[in-house]
């Protein structure tokens, strides 16, 4: 359940853009299997539920991060996928309704499954799963900083392994899903 301090970092920092992202309202279903020995996960049926859509646009770097997610916790203490989008301008433009391939190096999206309510984890060290096959599909990708018809994003995953790179065989997940949401501008999350 270890995880590297990359990889900490990089939660740490999906998590920070997270707690100020805008929420959206929309709906989504995340269902297959996970393996997760340590949490008690051995591959049976799962389902994420996800009630909670935000998107984190960075337009210094033209960027985008999307999490759905069960519940509106802070990521360390939910179960939820992060979807990170490199160049959403040209997904946008040249992408949209096709089928993405998630995996390798530098690929246009990638997903992250995390399962820190599943597997809060004795020492609360993130447990975290990276895409390294399936497919991704946007029917629709809302852009803030272009002009678009609607604030929607609409998108489609299928057949996408997701494993932990300490240990792909025990600690994995097959994943099938959707999620749909409307981009809304809110006040940013504050914890006392």
């Amino acid at each position: 359940m270890a995880a590297s301090l990359r990889e900490i970092g990089a939660l740490v920092l999906c998590g920070l853009l997270a707690a100020g992202c805008a929420k959206g309202t929309g709906e989504g279903s995340a269902v297959g299997q996970v393996w997760a020995p340590d949490c008690g996960l051995d591959g049976a049926d799962y389902s994420l539920n996800p009630d909670y859509f935000a998107m984190q646009p960075s337009t210094s770097v033209e960027i985008i991060d999307i999490v759905v997610q069960r519940g509106s916790d802070l990521l360390s203490f939910s179960d939820g996928l992060a979807v990170f989008i490199r160049e959403p301008e040209v997904l946008k433009e040249t992408m949209l309704g096709t089928e993405i391939e998630l995996g390798g190096l530098a690929a246009p999206v990638e997903m992250t499954l995390y399962l820190n309510a599943s597997c809060p984890g004795a020492a609360r060290l993130p447990v975290y799963y990276a895409a390294v096959s399936g497919t991704i599909r946007f029917d629709q990708l809302y852009v803030p900083w272009l002009n678009n018809e609607t604030k929607e994003t609409v998108a489609v995953f299928s057949n996408v392994e997701l494993v932990d790179r300490q240990d792909p065989l025990e600690r994995r997940a097959l994943l099938d899903g959707d999620f749909s949401f409307l981009y809304e501008v809110g006040r940013p999350l504050q914890f006392f």
